[in-house]
């Protein structure tokens, strides 16, 4: 056992058939080696794999679950579960093989299992499902003890109506709620039948019936015309306000989706943009959304006449409302051959504190096809910094880079 201080995380390991893996990147920021120790546990609870690795100084472990040092094999579904000697940064990243034979790739979420479990219920503020749109929840268990709940769809409402019921099919059945028990550290997946010619949104509420909350994401799927083009990831994020990092052009959109947390009464959100300087990009937008409800769209309906293409900048949402709003950011861009292709922006809570300490992004991708952009934003009004980015290869050396 390695000892309480060190930085566990649990991250959902998925193999559900030959065409999907997931895969761990775990970055040492540290000066001297690091060791991690690791296990998956399956559907039931029962731990298996184990095993034990080593990251460089200054380096890396890159690698699906189903390679090495991993080796959990092709055909799993469960969790994969590690604690490290030092504080470590770590992505999880799940990849998929279409129907044409392209890779594509979207983030899965990372849970410190050292963190006390949430409490009460969670709303992922957007799901899509129909017009070649599906849904997937995917629900963690980082306890020891079994967690039990309900998954709750319910539409966007209206001005004059609250977010209702919607019933799906998904697994085979046909609700709006569906209920959830989890075993110790293993997981669940919910993925609805997309069988509609119509798409249906609103959002996704986690209602856990035990003391503890599971950690929650969403993946959203796109398979227009039988070939999946696009695959999303999201976890939820809940307060009063946010920040987005937002750019628009002729082929990439930035959308947002924000839920109201509040089962009874209405939210008013106001919606700022800034440019890339700081300063505003034309007046401030407010929306109203309805009780149990969602409003979701692109900046370019939200800001139809004060927009100048191309734009970078920051969006920021916040809200008054004493129940808070959940939010996801999105980014959708139409590639070269007309497809289009989305994933998700992470959002910044503005009441996180801002820290002093060196931040890791703990992969980067670059040539074979491959390009990685680095976005950093000020995370609360009148917030500045300057500093360097530093890039080192998976054995620790400086990684030599070519920036525009």
């Amino acid at each position: 056992m390695l000892d309480k201080t060190y930085s566990p995380a649990e991250v959902e390991a998925k193999h559900y058939d030959a065409w999907e893996k997931s895969g761990a990147f775990v970055a040492n920021p540290d000066s001297t080696a690091a060791s991690v120790v690791f296990h998956f546990t399956d559907l039931h609870g029962v731990d298996f794999g184990s095993g034990t690795a080593s990251i460089p100084a200054n380096g890396q472990i890159a690698a699906f679950l189903n390679q090495a040092p991993f080796n959990g094999g092709d055909m799993v579904q469960g969790t994969f579960s590690f604690a490290a000697s030092a504080p470590v940064s770590v992505i999880a990243l799940r990849g998929l093989t279409n129907e044409r034979g392209e890779f594509l790739v979207t983030t899965q979420p990372v849970v410190d299992t050292s963190a006390i479990p949430a409490t009460g219920a969670t709303a992922l503020a957007h799901f899509a499902d129909g017009g070649g749109w599906t849904t997937q929840v995917i629900l963690i268990n980082p306890t020891d003890s079994v967690l039990s709940g309900t998954i709750q769809f319910r539409g966007q409402g209206s001005a004059s109506a609250a977010g209702t019921a919607v019933t799906v099919v998904a697994n085979g059945q046909a609700a709006s709620d569906f209920g959830y028990s989890l075993p110790r550290r293993s997981s669940v997946k919910l993925t609805t039948s997309g069988a509609s010619s119509t798409t249906s949104a609103g959002t996704v509420r986690i209602v856990p019936s035990s003391a503890s909350a599971p950690s929650s994401m969403l993946v959203f799927s796109y398979k227009p015309a039988g070939v999946t083009v696009s695959e999303a990831g999201l976890t939820g994020a809940s307060g009063n306000a946010f920040r987005v990092y937002a750019e628009i052009s002729s082929v990439i959109k930035t959308g947002i989706a924000i839920a109201n947390d509040n089962a009874s009464a209405s939210a008013i959100a106001t919606i700022e943009l800034f440019r890339a300087d700081g300063g505003p990009a034309g007046p401030a937008v407010s929306v109203s959304i309805p009780a149990n409800g969602q409003v979701a769209a692109f900046l370019h309906e939200l800001f139809p006449a004060s927009l100048t293409l191309p734009f970078q900048g920051v969006l920021r949402v916040s809200s008054s409302s004493t129940s808070g709003i959940s939010l996801i950011g999105l980014r959708g861009r139409y590639n070269e051959r007309g497809d289009f292709l989305i994933t998700t922006v992470p959002v910044v809570n503005e009441t996180t504190a801002a820290s002093t300490a060196d931040t890791y992004f703990p992969h980067l991708a670059d040539g074979g096809g491959y390009t990685t952009q680095f976005v950093i934003f000020s995370g609360a009004a009148g917030q500045t910094t300057s500093g360097s980015l530093n890039f080192t290869d998976q054995g620790g050396s400086p990684l030599p880079l070519t920036l525009p």
